[in-house]
């Protein structure tokens, strides 16, 4: 009753926008997977973009994928960025996280719980905080703002249950493989336990070498 209750308490207005948030996340994942397909062919495609770990319980249900340059490229500049936002981008680690709560309670997705930990140390996430100062610095209009940022994880997001949620998470490009530790608090005070997620030998997306 308490949870049904929370929900009932949600405006109206928050639930259309996660139902815009999942409409936005499924277009990203059919255009990725067009452009990634589109003139480097299947095969190769599938050797670029590795598919990557599933976690699948009777809690959540995650998985990860990480997009080569070329593919990240291509997606933004079919939505109209300029050359030196994608040249930006091209220097980084895109990787993609899909998590779903199967629980039946509230499932707390908070980004400062994510950890990207390899052998010589822990990978800062490129967080909005840090877009906003390359967008500032190349004047990016605020409409190609707008929209990476629903292309990106949100930073906080309180999953009810049935309710998934994805976006992109932006590393600094990397040779080395890279843990993903992700924890989740569970619960509407955060206090009915901790759910820990590991995906391990993690590694950044290459190009294909050109025919």
């Amino acid at each position: 009753m308490r949870h049904q209750s929370i929900r009932a308490g949600v405006p109206a207005h928050i639930h259309g926008m996660r139902n815009v948030t999942r409409l936005l996340f499924a277009q990203l994942l059919l255009a990725l997977f067009i452009n990634s397909t589109v003139g480097v062919g299947i095969a190769r495609a599938r050797e670029a973009t590795p598919q990557g770990p599933v976690v699948e319980n009777e809690r959540l249900s995650m998985f990860v994928r990480l997009f080569t340059p070329q593919q990240m490229a291509a997606f933004y500049e079919a939505r109209g960025f300029p050359k030196n936002a994608i040249e930006r981008l091209g220097k980084t680690c895109f990787l993609m996280a899909h998590v779903e709560n199967r629980s039946d309670g509230i499932l707390w997705l908070e980004l400062k719980n994510w950890r990207f930990v390899t052998a010589e140390g822990e990978l800062q996430r490129l967080d909005r905080h840090h877009w906003q100062t390359v967008w500032d610095e190349i004047d990016l209009p605020q409409a190609k703002r707008s929209t990476f940022g629903w292309t990106q994880l949100p930073e906080v997001r309180d999953l009810q249950p049935g309710e998934p949620v994805g976006g992109n998470l932006v590393l600094p490009r990397t040779g080395e493989t890279f843990t993903l530790e992700a924890d989740f608090l569970s619960g509407e005070n955060r206090r009915q336990g901790r759910i820990q997620v590991r995906f391990k030998d993690l590694r950044c997306a290459e190009d294909a070498p050109p025919q």
